[in-house]
């Protein structure tokens, strides 16, 4: 059995986070798919990208939030909160910069 590649587990992070944010998944499946996640998540690198993608979703079930806690536990707080609110601080910055750009001035 050949060892599993950098690009193949980043590949099926994604495709599980995916999978969570369906809306076209059964309850079941979103168990096995959060169970999954909990499992192959071992890079601090990775559990800030989940956390990232999943802090923009508006849909936080009890399975996500069983991956989030998971990720919470182990990633050092300052990595885990700026991972958190990293949409919060682009949205702000975003908007900031419409009001800069686009204010009209008399």
């Amino acid at each position: 059995m050949e060892p599993v590649t950098l690009t193949a587990v980043v590949t099926a992070i994604a495709a599980l986070v995916h999978l969570l944010q369906s809306n076209h998944v059964d309850d079941d499946t979103r168990w096995q798919v959060a169970k999954s996640l909990g499992e192959i998540l071992q890079d601090n690198k990775h559990r800030i990208e989940v956390v990232k993608a999943l802090s923009g979703y508006w849909r936080l079930d009890y399975h996500c939030y069983n991956v989030i806690w998971n990720c919470a536990q182990n990633l050092p707080y300052p990595d885990f909160y700026q991972a958190w609110h990293q949409h919060n601080i682009a949205t702000r910055a975003k908007q900031s910069l419409k009001k800069i750009l686009f204010t009209r001035r008399i």
